[in-house]
Parts: structure tokens; C-alpha cells; sequence
């Protein structure tokens, strides 16, 4: 019976290593195949951060404003700046942004321990492979997996019930990135969800503040601190949407007419946060659920802004991957193929100059909207039912 009970665990017990060797070499070869590419944004913005670092010292740098990102990533350039004496300048910002991915798939996987997932580290490592995650690391040397991280860091402390630690982690992210701001929706919800106490509220606003002061120390103006993400709004005023959303629509069909319309897309995405809050409310905070609110703000705020570059609904992708893995079933698993079949297809339309696939991409976006919205809304129902059906039965009469 010992012999027998050893001979069926131990093909159980090998395979797993085997797995995650397997993932690892896939993504060996996936980040060194991307490795090479040298987008415009890497060449013409952040080598030259970096190189005012390295001409001016990671503390004298920051004494004036050198950049148009929130000064919490430069620090992270200025952390990894002595490595320019073993690599490429180029090499030295992909090197952050693939120690950023690794932090995601760390997040990705305590998010999934919090939930219950029993696979948490095998299902986590697929998130650097998620086409949309290797290509922003590896190939353009974004750092959209840092503030991810706060973000995905975020929910896990909502399902966890610590509002003070959802709030201090939504803070990082958007000190890292307005993007941040996506999860913004479900960060209030859960706020009026758990009735957290208003005190608790500014904390996010206290992040961001308190992320800036080591840069304003150092002379860089602090109204200029205060204000980066106003100025990057204002940047290439003819653009309307390279991203998978609504206005990829707009942009192929009516480009210059649409340029008059972008303050529809603004006031849609106001009053869908406001919806969101309240008509999600009685949602019951069970881990899939959440997660599913999570994915569902992560889509919403970036399929109805104009302006979204092609690599905005990265945290959802990656929340979409979490959604499947915890739900395991066909839905779940459609929701996650729509969401990472639009990021692809808007890279690809980026990267090659079709504004077609962005729009087919919206399509899909659109669907698993949809498609979690009425699964949200058919829990809500089961919820009130169930507690419709409690309530009959403790009546007296």
C-alpha cells in the first residue's frame, strides 16, 4: 500500500518543479527575444533621465524638473543608475522594469493565497508571460507593473478586509502613475461597501503627497510635483485613442470630429465611477467577487476615457488572469481571452499602424464588460434573495 501510495505522488510531486522550470524558460526566451527593441519612448525620454541622473547624481538631479513622470519612479532610476557601469542604458531600464514584473507576479500570487487558490505560485508566474506583460517589460521598458503591483496589492488587502493598507497601496500606485486612478471605482465602493471611516479616506492623497517630498527637498519646485499629471494630459493634443476602448472608434471613424468630443468621454467616466459604487454595493465581498469588481474598474475607466494608449488595460489583464484561475470556469476564462485578445490587438495596431484592430479590440472589451457586469449584478440578486428567504423564515408569523 506505501509503495503504491509513493508511486502515484511522485509523478504529482516532480511535474509541479517541472511546470514552473518550463514557465521559467519560456520566459527566459519570451524577455530575451523582446530584449533588443528600443522604442521611441525609451530612446527619446527615459535614457536621457537617466543620463541627467548620471551626470548630476541621484540626489542633484532632482534640484530641477528634468522629466514629466511623478518624481517615485525616478527615484527607482536613480536606485538602479550605478548599473550603467555593467550595461546599456537601455538595458538598465528594462533591468527595473523586469524586476517591477517580478514584484507583479509576487503580488499576483499573494493575491491569489488571500483567495483561496491552492495553485497561487504556478498560476502567478504566467502573468510575466501574458503577451501584454512581457512586451511592456522586456520590449518597450515600461514600468506599468509597478504601480499594477500597488494595485493588485490593493484588492488583495480589500479581500483581507484592511481598508487602512487598500488605501496606502492604491496611494503608491497612482504615486507612481495616474493610471492608478483605474482602480479607483472598486477602491470606493469598498469604501462605502465596509462604511470605512472618513478620516481614513485622504490617505491616498497623503501617499501621493509624501511621495514627492524627498524630489521637492531637492528644489524641484513643488507645485511642478503637484501637477505632472495635468501636464501629461496635455500631451499631443491631436490624439484621441490607440487603446482597445470606445474612442479607437472614434478615431477611425471621426478623427477630427471626435477631438470635440473628448469631454463626453470624461463626464461618462464620472458618472460610471459614481454608478459603480452604488450599484454594486450589496455584492457580496467574496474573493471571486472582488476580484471581479476589481477587473471590472480596471476595464471601465480606460474603455470610456479618451486619450488611452495601447498598454492601459494592462491591469486588467492581469486582474483577468487572477478572475479565471479563482472562478475556473468557461466565463471566467472568456472574460480573460477578451481582455488579453484586445491588449494584444491594440499593441499590435500600435506597433504596426492599423487603427482597426483597437476598435475589434473595443468589441471584446465591451463584451467582458458585459459580461462581469451581469454576472455582478446576478450575484447581487442571489444575495438579496438569500437574504429575502432568512428573513421569511426567522419572521414569526
Amino acid at each position: 500500500m506505501a509503495m503504491v501510495k509513493s508511486t502515484a505522488l511522485g509523478p504529482q510531486a516532480v511535474s509541479e518543479p517541472r511546470r514552473l522550470l518550463l514557465i521559467g524558460l519560456l520566459i527566459a526566451v519570451a524577455y530575451g527575444f523582446l530584449w533588443p527593441a528600443v522604442t521611441g519612448d525609451t530612446r527619446d525620454a527615459v535614457v536621457p533621465w537617466l543620463q541627467t541622473i548620471l551626470a548630476r547624481g541621484p540626489i542633484g538631479a532632482f534640484a530641477e524638473p528634468f522629466s514629466n513622470y511623478a518624481p517615485s519612479y525616478l527615484y527607482l532610476l536613480a536606485l538602479v543608475s550605478p548599473l550603467a557601469g555593467l550595461m546599456n542604458e537601455v538595458s538598465v531600464i528594462k533591468t527595473l522594469s523586469v524586476v517591477a514584473t517580478g514584484l507583479l507576479v509576487l503580488a499576483v500570487r499573494h493575491l491569489l493565497k488571500v483567495s483561496g487558490c491552492t495553485r497561487n505560485g504556478e498560476v502567478a508566474i504566467w502573468a510575466a508571460l501574458l503577451p501584454s506583460v512581457a512586451v511592456n517589460a522586456a520590449g518597450f521598458a515600461q514600468c506599468d507593473a509597478i504601480w499594477s503591483t500597488a494595485c493588485v496589492m490593493a484588492v488583495a488587502s480589500a479581500i483581507s478586509r484592511k481598508p487602512l493598507a487598500m488605501l496606502i497601496w492604491f496611494g503608491v500606485g497612482v504615486a507612481f502613475k495616474a493610471q492608478a486612478i483605474f482602480l479607483a471605482p472598486f477602491v470606493a465602493q469598498r469604501l462605502f461597501s465596509e462604511r470605512t471611516p472618513l478620516v481614513l479616506w485622504p490617505v491616498p492623497g497623503l501617499v501621493y503627497v509624501t511621495a514627492t517630498l524627498p524630489a521637492a527637498l531637492a528644489g524641484w519646485p513643488f507645485f511642478d510635483l503637484l501637477t505632472v499629471y495635468l501636464r501629461q494630459a496635455e500631451w499631443n493634443p491631436e490624439f484621441i485613442s490607440n487603446a482597445s476602448n470606445l474612442w479607437a472608434a472614434v478615431q477611425y471613424f471621426a478623427p477630427e470630429a471626435g477631438l470635440q468630443w473628448l469631454w463626453l468621454g470624461m463626464l461618462a467616466a464620472a458618472a460610471a465611477s459614481v454608478l459603480f459604487a452604488f450599484a454594486f454595493h450589496r455584492v457580496e465581498g467574496t474573493p471571486v467577487n472582488l476580484v471581479a469588481l476589481a477587473l471590472l474598474s480596471a476595464m471601465i475607466l480606460p474603455f470610456l476615457l479618451p486619450k488611452m494608449h495601447e498598454r492601459f488595460f494592462f491591469l486588467a489583464d492581469v486582474l483577468a488572469l487572477a478572475y479565471a484561475a479563482l472562478r475556473r470556469d468557461r466565463l471566467s476564462w472568456l472574460v480573460f481571452v477578451l481582455v488579453e485578445t484586445a491588449s494584444v490587438a491594440a499593441l499590435g495596431g500600435m506597433m504596426f499602424r492599423l487603427q482597426l484592430p483597437p476598435v475589434i479590440g473595443g468589441v471584446m472589451i465591451s463584451a467582458a464588460i458585459l459580461i462581469l457586469t451581469r454576472t455582478l449584478l446576478y450575484s447581487r440578486r442571489v444575495k438579496s434573495h438569500g437574504e429575502s428567504l432568512l428573513l421569511a423564515r426567522l419572521d414569526p408569523a
